[in-house]
């Protein structure tokens, strides 16, 4: 069943790509940073929303891929925008370790479609699936080498915590919705969030929050030093061709500039 399920999701357009913006705030500007890209499974199941269609995958081990599958999807989105923004691409931690080759495959197909692998980064989203250490992080230098960023997702809950920091290196923390969410109207959400400023600070990486939603807690989150924000204050998820049409299409900066450290 499982099989046949996976094997009905590779047919085109069984998984649809959305993009949620990434944004510059600094300066009290807003530019297009990056885009999320965000999976969604066929219209009309319960797999058309993405924490079922994961979770789905993972327990039956299916995992590595589903993100094949998806990956795949995200880079036809991305070719067939009129613009080359940075593109962020969330990926189990174990799917570096067991896919043969990875990293290596995965730039082939970046290249296949013309994409510099510099307008891309991994949100390494861990579910605690063993995975090969050694083989984690050779894939992860071969993709850095090329010029991918990565990324910690979900940070502050779940199995996110500090020894995906260490073993990552990344280059973004992404700080999860339940953080943000509320920051200021609560003292401790916003310790937390102090916290993420001072550790990514101090490992050369720079936050992202997400689920920012409310006005107050932009002021909350900027007053803290976070200038990478995204979230319904600013826009939901949206198709290609609608992301194509917005404003952010002619705010963006430019691939290389906005991943420079």
């Amino acid at each position: 069943m499982m099989r046949t399920l996976l094997d009905q999701l590779q047919k085109p357009g069984a998984i649809r790509i959305e993009f949620q913006p990434i944004l510059d705030v600094h300066g009290g500007e807003t530019h297009l940073y990056a885009l999320e890209a965000l999976a969604r499974g066929p219209v009309g199941t319960s797999l058309e929303k993405p924490d079922v269609l994961f979770e789905y995958a993972r327990r039956k081990g299916e995992e590595s891929r589903l993100d094949l599958i998806v990956i795949a999807e995200v880079f036809a989105a991305t070719a067939s925008l009129p613009f080359e923004p940075c593109v962020s691409i969330n990926i189990h931690g174990s799917t570096l370790s067991n896919v043969d080759s990875f990293a290596e495959k995965f730039l082939s197909a970046a290249a296949s479609l013309q994409i510099d692998p510099r307008r891309l980064m991994l949100e390494i989203v861990e579910h605690r699936s063993p995975w090969t250490m050694d083989t984690f992080r050779a894939s992860l230098a071969t993709l850095r080498e090329a010029g991918v960023r990565i990324a910690v997702d979900d940070l502050g809950v779940g199995a996110s915590n500090f020894r995906m920091i260490v073993d990552c290196r990344p280059d973004h923390l992404k700080v999860d919705r339940y953080i943000v969410n509320g920051c200021s109207k609560d003292r401790f959400r916003a310790a937390v969030l102090e916290s993420i400023v001072t550790l990514a600070g101090a490992c050369s990486a720079e936050p992202i929050a997400e689920g920012v939603e409310n006005c107050e807690d932009l002021a909350v989150i900027t007053a803290l030093g976070i200038d990478l924000v995204q979230g319904w204050l600013y826009a939901p998820s949206m198709s290609a061709a609608a992301i194509a049409a917005s404003p952010f299409a002619l705010t963006h900066t430019p691939a290389m500039k906005g991943f420079s450290k």
